[in-house]
């Protein structure tokens, strides 16, 4: 499955909420989950890991489409985000920022275009 690069700023800004997240208390960080009586890292950590290295396949990209869609438009979110501090906001960068919104939509634009084009031939 092809890779696709992912810009520099993205790659800055997940890289900074890994940091701000594991500065803080696990009870108090984003993106973690309970899992057999434990605190591990969740998908936003890995979303932010993979972020970071540079490149992401298609299967990423499709599941943070679905994660800015469920977390983007709600005002609820928008308004937690507000405060740097918070989870909501934390969690927000860890998936890459409102820069990733756009990238994710172009390259998967992009890859459907290609495969239409594809398809006529």
């Amino acid at each position: 499955m092809p890779t696709y690069k992912v810009p520099q700023e993205i790659r800055n800004i997940a890289a900074r909420a890994i940091e701000q997240n594991l500065s803080r208390p696990i009870s108090k960080r984003a993106a973690y989950k309970d899992e057999g009586g434990k605190r591990v890292a969740g998908t936003g950590m890995r979303t932010a890991r993979r972020l970071v290295s540079g490149r992401i396949d298609e299967e990423q990209l499709i599941l943070m489409r679905a994660w800015f869609a469920r977390h983007g438009a709600s005002e609820m979110e928008k308004k937690k985000r507000k405060d740097k501090t918070s989870k909501a906001s934390i969690a927000w960068r860890l998936w890459g920022g409102s820069g990733a919104v756009s990238f994710v939509n172009g390259q998967l634009r992009a890859i459907e275009a290609k495969r239409k084009k594809e398809a006529k031939k």
